[in-house]
């Protein structure tokens, strides 16, 4: 990298190996990434009046941005907020244009976006599984073993609350959990919320708020054990108890979530400053992109899929007071 500097003359930022130069180090910066640039990268010189030349110190240069500092402090506070913007650096690049968004989100394996669509997709496709296999055996259907074992003989107690005839009779219009989904009025304003919240505060809200909307006994989703957290799903037309590891639910989050990330292209629309890197809008952007992820590793999605299913569950747990 050179620079050329004058009393009364702005800076100029020069990389001779390309023959390339700006007044702006953002521009420069940015060069300092392209193919172009790092294919022949043999370093660069720091020129001043034109006379004087000093190497750069790698050690100084940030290895998110290539930004040259001249003091450790200096680059050691700038990495703080460099590293978050270098994170969702490739999601901004792809999402700039509106017709390939989706692509981008099916092809990219690395961070972030991807890991929700490829998760999501082989949810999905064990969920059709499932479906065939209740279909030919009943495996999973509320009025099996499975389920019925965990009700208290009621045959010598009436009063006993009967979890079997709330589903079936009492729940017995209610929507499926696709139906729900699908219903969920996903906007703009709750991709807002979601990055205003944090991700799992507001997946929650736009899970809960729909939820809300409709009678209880209408319902696609219900607790009937709090502390064991027992979920009972409406999966097309038959009532389904979640498994230990809560797949059905999650599959549930992860559409939502994809859902809530394909408003980002509403979003650019309606606020077509986020070009301007050096905008408030911009800042809002960086920041909203990474709040509506479920995580950047599968340890952070967990962790913030069971905060969304305990917020659930205090939603949907069953009053077995009124309903006995």
């Amino acid at each position: 990298m050179e620079t050329e500097s004058s009393p009364k003359v702005a800076k100029k930022y020069m990389c001779k190996k390309c023959d390339y130069t700006t007044s702006k180090r953002y521009n420069f910066s940015k060069h300092l990434t392209t193919a172009k640039h790092r294919k022949g990268y043999f370093g660069n010189v720091l020129e001043t009046n034109g006379n004087t030349k000093v190497a750069l110190d790698n050690s100084k240069i940030c290895g998110f941005c290539d930004t040259y500092f001249t003091s450790r402090s200096g680059l050691w506070k700038h990495k703080i907020k460099c590293s978050q913007k270098y994170q969702t650096q490739t999601i901004l690049n792809a999402i700039q244009n509106d017709s390939e968004t989706h692509k981008y989100l099916m092809e990219q394996n690395k961070q972030l976006i991807d890991k929700i669509i490829e998760q999501n997709e082989k949810l999905m496709e064990q969920n059709n599984q499932l479906i065939q296999i209740t279909n030919a055996s009943n495996n999973n259907n509320i009025n099996t073993a499975n389920v019925t074992n965990t009700i208290n003989n009621n045959n010598n107690n009436n009063n006993k609350f009967n979890i079997n005839m709330f589903l079936n009779e009492t729940c017995k219009d209610a929507i499926s959990m696709n139906e729900f989904i699908n219903s969920l009025p996903i906007g703009i304003k709750e991709l807002e919320d979601t990055a205003r919240l944090g991700y799992s505060q507001g997946i929650s809200k736009i899970f809960i708020d729909g939820l809300n909307n409709i009678d209880i006994s209408k319902r696609p989703v219900h607790c009937g054990d709090l502390k064991r957290a027992i979920l009972y799903i409406k999966d097309d037309d038959q009532w389904v108890k979640d498994n230990e590891n809560k797949d059905k639910i999650i599959n549930a989050i992860r559409r939502i979530t994809t859902k809530n990330i394909q408003q980002i292209a509403e979003w650019q629309k309606a606020n077509p400053e986020y070009r301007d890197p050096d905008s408030k809008v911009s800042d809002r952007y960086m920041k909203l992109v990474y709040e509506v992820m479920s995580g950047v590793s599968k340890e952070e999605q967990e962790k913030n899929y069971q905060k969304i299913i305990r917020n659930i569950l205090k939603e949907v747990v069953i009053d077995k007071r009124a309903n006995h």
